[in-house]
């Protein structure tokens, strides 16, 4: 948080360009790799980074679920640059969280 503090303190016209990468966990071997397990989820990253910019028009955050959001995410993230938003985070969902229909099976 305070790395971030300090990129975006100022008013040098700097850009950030984060992007959240999160373990896949589909496979058994996934679970016993990782330096440090995911203990949340989803995770606070993009939440806590809310709270370094200015105003709501400083930072973009969005969320990449897979190839049927692609061209869109990378419309908005090209457009943000382009415009010289200080803060781009994209939250990239691991692979179970991507392209999915939610079904509400409840009657």
């Amino acid at each position: 948080g305070e790395s971030l503090r300090q990129v975006l303190s100022g008013f040098g016209g700097k850009q950030l360009l984060v992007m959240i990468w999160h373990p896949s966990l589909m496979q058994l071997m996934d679970h016993f790799h990782l330096h440090r397990p995911p203990l949340v989820w989803p995770s606070l990253g993009s939440t806590l980074a809310k709270y370094y910019v200015r105003k709501e028009a400083d930072a973009l955050f969005i969320d990449f679920e897979g190839a049927s959001s692609a061209g869109y995410v990378t419309e908005k993230v090209t457009s943000a640059l382009g415009a010289g938003t200080p803060l781009v985070c994209v939250n990239v969902l691991p692979e179970q969280e991507r392209d999915f229909v939610s079904l509400d099976i409840r009657a």
